[in-house]
């Protein structure tokens, strides 16, 4: 399968204490890859990384050209206004859909995803429907990499 992302002896620390340092790896079309390790040790930061978030203090991170990454953090939160609705046609917009698509897609994805009310307010849904319309939002944008950062931490 073609590489989708390159990552080169990239290193990172805060402070004094490294979290991880010259690590390299590439993730290809078809790859499942999970990343397990203690509270502390870097997992959110290479994340953010590879997603461009976060500049490594060594190495580099080569991303095939118009590669279409999504990343959903570690904490779910939403700005004060922004609806079920909202969050998913703002997903839509920034993944270029075509218009005429999009009240299509928002409906179902959002019925796929177990929502009713789809004009609730997002920040005040309990953590974990907050966390299904994180990875809602990342899955409608058709990422060929979706990043989740502990989609099950709520």
């Amino acid at each position: 399968m073609a590489p989708i992302i390159n990552a080169q002896e990239i290193s990172k620390q805060y402070g004094i204490t490294p979290l991880f340092q010259n690590v390299s790896f590439t993730v290809s079309e078809g790859d499942r890859i999970g990343l397990i390790g203690p509270n502390g040790s870097g997992k959110s930061t290479l994340m953010e990384i590879l997603y461009g978030r976060v500049k490594p203090d060594t190495g580099e991170v080569a991303t095939r050209k118009r590669a279409r990454l999504s990343y959903v953090a570690q904490v779910s939160d939403f700005a004060p206004g922004e609806t079920v609705r909202s969050v998913i046609e703002n997903a839509l917009e920034v993944a270029a859909v075509p218009h005429v698509q999009r009240p299509a897609r928002t409906f179902e994805a959002l019925g796929r995803a177990g929502f009713i009310d789809f004009e609730a307010p997002a920040a005040t849904l309990s953590g974990g429907w907050r966390k299904r319309l994180r990875i809602t939002e990342g899955l409608v944008q058709g990422a060929d990499i979706l990043l989740l950062d502990e989609p099950t931490n709520h």
